[in-house]
């Protein structure tokens, strides 16, 4: 199959670009940056789209750019498409960019898609991948890469767009939010000695922090004012925090032990076995 991929000089377009050429497809990569493309290309053993007519002769388009360029780049290549050009998006977030490909390319087979790993896997397997339908026929395309995607190894999960902003409002948005706020706040501190102090659970949270901290700002910005959900899940967050540094303060032992208590018996019920996560934060974590 002939592929175009459009912002492929990103970091997971290079990675897409790597994968499906392994797999015997061409590749040819697309961006408003043709000097960035080239090296990559080269790297890859892919080919540059140097004119946008050229995107019509791909059987595929995966669009890998920021969500606040996504719309830009649906107006600049809606002209170019096919009818029943297979159109593939891979945002983190999926409301609007579902509807956007519904509006500027109903001709075209689209299908919202959002790959759950980063750059740094090697293949997909034991990765998560989202596909999100909206009708019968997205169902079918859907249900078709997700037999391809499982024979890679992916787990693949079928659900609407709605679904899964409000699932990546906690998944991403949350978990980026608590990272970057922790980030703040242990730099805060000036302790130069923490690292050699800390144990499995912190060498944890300092995993996680650095590694959030690692990727582009105006990425995981545009992440975080995306998600229509997200400020609500962040407030309840941060009230739910001020209540439990409030027993802290207050010396409330009794409150704060009550109120664990509670969160781990609803967890026992909602997760049955949750217990071993102990022993598997060691596995993760080694020294």
């Amino acid at each position: 199959m002939k592929i175009g991929i459009l912002g492929g000089s990103g970091k997971m377009g290079q990675w897409f670009g790597r994968f499906l050429t392994e797999n015997g497809h061409q590749v040819w990569l697309w961006g408003r940056n043709p000097s960035k493309l080239a090296p990559v290309a080269s790297r890859l053993g892919s080919q540059v789209i140097t004119q946008p007519d050229q995107l019509t002769e791909m059987d595929c388009l995966v669009i890998s750019v920021p969500i606040d360029a996504f719309e830009d780049t649906l107006k600049e290549i809606a002209p170019f498409t096919k009818r029943e050009q297979l159109v593939f998006d891979l945002c983190s977030v999926k409301e609007r960019p579902v509807e956007l490909m519904h509006q500027y390319l109903p001709h075209c087979r689209t299908l919202g898609t959002h790959p759950v790993f980063g750059p740094g896997a090697e293949s997909l397997k034991g990765y998560n991948f989202i596909l999100t339908p909206t009708t019968g026929a997205e169902t079918e395309l859907a249900e078709k890469v997700k037999i391809w995607l499982e024979k890679h190894g992916s787990t693949v999960s079928l659900i609407s767009p709605e679904e899964h902003d409000r699932l990546m409002s906690v998944v991403l948005g949350l978990a980026h939010f608590i990272a970057i706020v922790s980030a703040d706040t242990l730099l805060g501190q000036n302790l130069p000695g923490i690292a050699g102090a800390g144990g499995t659970t912190f060498r944890l949270l300092d995993t996680l922090t650095k590694s959030v901290l690692t990727e582009d700002p105006n990425l995981y910005a545009s992440l975080q004012v995306n998600m229509p959900k997200l400020p609500g899940l962040e407030a309840d967050f941060i009230k739910r925090a001020t209540d439990w540094a409030e027993l802290v303060k207050n010396g409330d032992k009794t409150g704060f032990a009550h109120r664990m208590q509670a969160i781990k018996d609803k967890l026992a019920q909602t997760e049955p076995g949750f217990e071993k996560a102990y022993q598997d934060m060691y596995h993760l974590k080694q020294p």
